[in-house]
């Protein structure tokens, strides 16, 4: 499969890393338009998707004035050769070889377009490729001085009650005495009933075996992260950053959603009626009027390079 040569790359201030498109225009759209109103040239870069890829995502990130290209590397489908959901999600360590990989990929590519301004995903997707793109961002990025590098969180990832909690507990994330609150936490049955809707509102067909497997999992996962104690935790450090943006960012927000999500057999899109419903209670959760996404600012640990990887990643323990 033909990579993706970072020296052809142009100079640019701003860099989004996604697993695949769709997931960063999802997330912060409102972001990505504000960082090309500040007069920043933007890219989107989709780390498992087919390079010269024109997707719908694609079409999306050139209407907010960013520009978009595809890495090449070969999605976690591609790679295990199945559609089996249960299996697609975890980050096995066969993994490590690809995780590698888009990490020397991104090492290359900043130095190459000089971005100041780093976006990657918290790696809350249901596939083992937002887990590996968190960690591929973190490995080349998180240690270079002069860069900001951000987290967003996935959406409709984000909006299942208690998903963005369990994730930094699973990282071990260490948050500052303010943002201790901040992850909204919640009780495993209100987490359960609602941890298949993302894939739902994505239009994927999960078979009962893989939703019954989804569901253990995510059991297993929210009982792991009860311990966990943000303020005297090891893992990365990480500051809450909102952003809030005005009815016109909402509109093209909504309209990016109504582009990505599928419709249903009436050609409704009811999906992305659904979707946009949540983003609205979410903007309000976060002090919002009309619209509002959250990332996690990586700040410098003072112990070395950061850790990237926790034991239930990786099918260990628990």
């Amino acid at each position: 499969m033909e990579r993706l040569d970072p020296s052809a790359l142009e100079q640019y201030d701003s860099l989004f890393v996604a697993p695949h498109g769709d997931d960063a225009m999802l997330a912060c759209p409102a972001r990505m338009q504000a960082e090309f109103e500040k007069r920043r040239r933007v890219l989107l870069l989709a780390l498992f998707e087919p390079v010269g890829s024109d997707t719908k995502a694609a079409r999306a990130a050139r209407s907010l004035g960013a520009d978009y290209v595809a890495a090449g590397l070969p999605s976690v489908r591609d790679r295990r050769g199945t559609r089996n959901g249960a299996c697609l999600a975890e980050r096995l360590p066969e993994d490590e070889g690809i995780a590698i990989e888009a990490a020397r990929l991104l090492a290359d590519t900043v130095p190459r377009t000089q971005a100041v301004h780093i976006f990657a995903p918290l790696g809350l997707g249901a596939s083992a490729d937002h887990l590996l793109a968190y960690e591929a961002s973190v490995r080349a990025l998180a240690s270079e001085p002069g860069r900001n590098l951000f987290l967003y969180e996935e959406r409709p990832e984000a909006f299942v009650p208690g998903a963005v909690r369990t994730r930094l507990a699973l990282l071990g994330a260490r948050l500052p005495p303010e943002a201790q609150r901040v992850a909204e936490r919640s009780g495993l049955l209100r987490h359960l009933l609602a941890v298949s809707e993302p894939g739902r509102l994505r239009g994927e067909k999960t078979p009962l075996r893989d939703s019954l497997a989804e569901l253990s999992n995510a059991r297993r996962r929210h009982r792991a992260a009860r311990p966990w104690n943000p303020l005297r935790a090891f893992g990365p450090r990480l500051q809450p950053v909102v952003h809030l943006a005005d009815e016109e960012a909402m509109r093209r927000a909504r309209a990016i959603a109504e582009a990505l999500l599928p419709v249903d057999r009436t050609g409704r899109p009811r999906a992305a009626e659904r979707f946009n419903a949540r983003a609205s209670a979410a903007a309000k959760k976060l002090g919002g009027v009309y619209h509002a996404e959250r990332l996690w600012l990586f700040l410098p640990s003072g112990d070395g390079l950061p850790e990237v990887e926790h034991p239930l990643e990786l099918g260990r323990g628990y």
